[in-house]
């Protein structure tokens, strides 16, 4: 039956691109976990008032984000469906605790034994619950958080479970506009295994920079992930060239180019304002999802936020390939003053 359990994953777009599908478990976790995030690229050195920016690295989390509550929502590929949810509980001025949820269904499937004979339908679905704050390190400006993660996956009759942390850094020199945020995620174990076989999590160290511009309101923002999993460029036989004699060269990768792969690219207009626009790029989804000779933009994405009295709306668009692209859905409730 196990050959079940693999269709499923089959069926799930492995939007952590080729070369790194198939070597843990629990992948949904490396989804984009809101709109904003998936627009800009995943940086890790978003803070501002947003709760948004609180789920890719703990250590942004502050005290203005208590009573937030966020909801994201987006269709997936294929009948796939996921989404997020948080909520922040101010603890002091500097600091919250904040709640949240992130889900995905992967639907319902045909079920049919090793023969190909019809069974019964079956359907999967995972879901993990996070609790995360921050606090300043050896000065106001290091902020030093974490996240603990409980995970539950059902895939037909098979289940798994387990737990994670991340582990961040985030600082911001006084009266100079850069960031600088480090973020280790998904660090942990499965505590329960499909079948008894247990397998390694998606762990993920990204670093990244962010700064502003003195005389345009724009902020952008470069990060650099797994970088724990050096290099992710691999030799695409599509890309050798062959000489007249039909003998192939394979392409060859400076360390320029294998750090590029790691890379993605943000940018955010108006970041503090009612209304802001944002574009990405992120270099490994465009490399890998990329049809030679075909300009589909796989690696961009862009959107929008806006602020309406108490509600903030959140839109993006990620391009993957010809076979279907993304849209993200978020609103966020901000409480009373």
């Amino acid at each position: 039956m196990r050959w079940r359990i693999a269709y499923c994953f089959i069926l799930f777009p492995t939007v952590l691109l080729a070369q790194l599908g198939g070597d843990a478990t629990f992948r949904f976790l490396e989804l984009s976990s809101t709109p904003r995030q998936l627009a800009l690229g995943n940086p890790v050195t978003l803070r501002d008032t947003d709760i948004s920016t609180t789920l890719a690295n703990p250590a942004t989390i502050r005290g203005e984000h208590g009573g937030q509550i966020m909801v994201n929502y987006e269709p997936y590929f294929d009948g796939i469906h996921r989404g997020s949810v948080a909520y922040a509980y101010t603890l002091n001025r500097a600091s919250a605790l904040v709640f949240d949820v992130k889900y995905i269904n992967y639907g319902t499937f045909k079920g049919a034994d090793n023969l190909g004979n019809p069974t019964a339908n079956f359907s999967g679905s995972e879901v993990s619950i996070g609790l995360a704050s921050s606090y300043y390190f050896l000065r106001p400006n290091l902020h030093v958080g974490a996240r603990l993660r409980y995970i539950l996956s059902n895939l037909e009759s098979y289940s798994s479970s387990g737990f994670t942390a991340d582990i961040g850094l985030y600082y911001s020199p006084i009266e100079k506009p850069w960031r600088v945020g480090l973020v280790y995620q998904h660090l942990g174990k499965q505590l329960t295994a499909y079948e008894d076989v247990y397998e390694p999590l998606p762990a993920n160290l990204t670093l990244g920079f962010s700064s502003a511009l003195e005389h345009l309101p724009l902020r952008w923002h470069i990060a650099f992930h797994h970088l724990n999993k050096w290099p992710l460029f691999f030799d695409n036989p599509e890309e050798a060239t062959t000489d007249l004699n039909g003998n192939s060269t394979p392409q060859k990768a400076s360390f320029p180019k294998k750090l590029l792969r790691h890379a993605t690219f943000g940018a955010e207009l108006f970041p503090d304002g009612l209304f802001s626009i944002r574009l990405g790029y992120h270099v490994q989804r465009a490399a890998e999802l990329r049809i030679l000779d075909l300009r589909n933009f796989s690696g961009l994405s862009f959107g929008m936020g806006m602020q309406l009295r108490r509600l903030r709306f959140q839109l993006s668009h990620a391009r993957y390939n010809v076979a279907g692209n993304r849209i993200f859905l978020g609103v966020t409730l901000e409480p009373k003053k």
